[in-house]
């Protein structure tokens, strides 16, 4: 029976599970017994994971490191078979879970798209007529037609992407894939995503950093310990996985249990204000002047600098303004931030925000303003109201003048 027509895909208590043996000769034992003789135990990858996945959308999975997102993945993909459940997709479906996977080493790139398209249930005729488009994307150049161990990770991460996008699929499969490669090809991977996003076409996306999963899905799936804990908005889930992180780093550190790195710093509180007033806000106009405060938390600043960085972001997603410590010039220095607890005020006199809704994130960077310790949003959307007619998203310095004409004698 055929799933409705909205969706591409459809999950039902699905579920993956692997044998865990305790040696070579446990194994021989069950399979000389007949299985009479267990010599294994069960290991649940993935269990109980329910899913609807509407044409058009794009979903992002988040969780820890053994949560379940890429045997999961593998499982959709049809490189796994599932344990329990059942699943359906109907569509096309192309996905890049490991880079490199499914290339012959010996091949060249080349005879890799080649071997890749048929596999998929491409004609020769049909893989030839988009081969040129996949090279041009992958930007190989001479090197297409050397054997791929030869390949740099980058090379071998352009080649996957451009094979996989290349053939029009309906759904694409993404595991973390954006974790090498130069900014250029990254952003000219998220441009393609986005437009073929645009298209219509459907998108699986896993990764740790949760701003790529809030700039490019629409929902999250947040999965723990195999199963799923929550799910939702994208905004959402990826906030509620972000506070449960620090609420469980904690719990550790006070039990005694010392996992990766302890005592993090972390954002105690974020509130916006009026700058005259003082008085909490949550509307304002565009012209007024507004405070943001941001109180913090660096229980090891000998040992962890700080930098403090924040965010606008319209409902669209669409990043408006951003301001951070480590951006001005001079700046205040990270070891100007050397205490264990302060706070920072953001003065945003003359607000240039035009009307609409806003996202208010703060964050806490590394001493270089790469590597972020904590994230934080508002509790509630900035609204902002110009009162004017003016369009766009911000208000732009500006003066009309109309000097004479030039007058020239008859």
């Amino acid at each position: 029976m055929p799933f409705p027509s909205p969706y591409l895909c459809q999950a039902s208590n699905l579920g993956k599970s692997y044998r865990a043996y305790s040696g070579p000769l446990a194994r021989a034992a069950e399979a000389l017994t007949l299985g009479r003789r267990r010599g294994h135990s069960e290991h649940w990858a993935v269990r109980h994971v329910d899913l609807n996945l509407a044409r058009g959308a794009a979903i992002g999975l988040c969780g820890e490191n053994g949560a379940g997102k890429s045997s999961l993945l593998k499982v959709l993909a049809g490189t796994s078979a599932p344990s329990e459940g059942r699943y359906r997709l109907d569509g096309k479906v192309a996905s890049l879970l490991e880079l490199g996977t499914g290339f012959h080493q010996d091949f060249s790139g080349i005879e890799n798209v080649e071997m890749h398209g048929v596999l998929a249930g491409h004609s020769r005729r049909e893989v030839r007529r988009r081969m040129d488009a996949i090279l041009d994307f992958a930007e190989l150049g001479d090197a297409a037609q050397a054997p791929v161990r030869t390949y740099s990770t980058g090379m071998g991460m352009r080649l996957g992407f451009a094979a996989a996008l290349g053939f029009d699929p309906d759904l694409l499969i993404l595991d973390e894939v954006f974790a090498v490669g130069d900014m250029y090809f990254q952003k000219k991977c998220v441009d393609r995503l986005l437009e073929f996003k645009r298209a219509g076409k459907t998108i699986l996306f896993c990764s740790h950093s949760l701003y790529d999963l809030r700039q490019l899905c629409d929902e999250a799936l947040w999965l723990d310990g195999g199963e799923v804990r929550a799910a939702g908005e994208s905004n959402e889930v990826t906030c509620a996985y972000a506070a449960w992180q620090r609420e469980h780093i904690v719990r550790e550190n006070q039990s005694g249990v010392i996992r990766g790195e302890p005592d993090w710093p972390d954002i105690s509180a974020v509130s916006l204000r009026c700058a005259h007033t003082g008085e909490p806000i949550s509307q304002a106009s565009t012209g007024s002047d507004l405070e943001l405060v941001i109180d913090w938390h660096n229980p090891r600043p000998a040992l962890r600098k700080i930098q403090i960085g924040a965010t606008f972001t319209r409902q669209d997603q669409t990043l408006c303004a951003a301001a951070g410590t480590h951006l001005e010039s001079p700046g205040p220095r990270p070891v100007e931030l050397d205490c264990e607890r302060g706070r920072a005020v953001l003065s945003l006199p003359d607000l240039a925000l035009l009307s609409g809704r806003f996202c208010v994130r703060v964050y806490l960077f590394c001493d270089q303003g790469v590597f972020r310790y904590a994230e934080r949003a508002l509790d509630h959307e900035l609204v902002v109201q110009a009162g004017t007619a003016e369009v766009g998203l911000v208000r732009i310095n500006h003066h009309w003048s109309f000097p004479p004409k030039h007058r020239t004698a008859a």
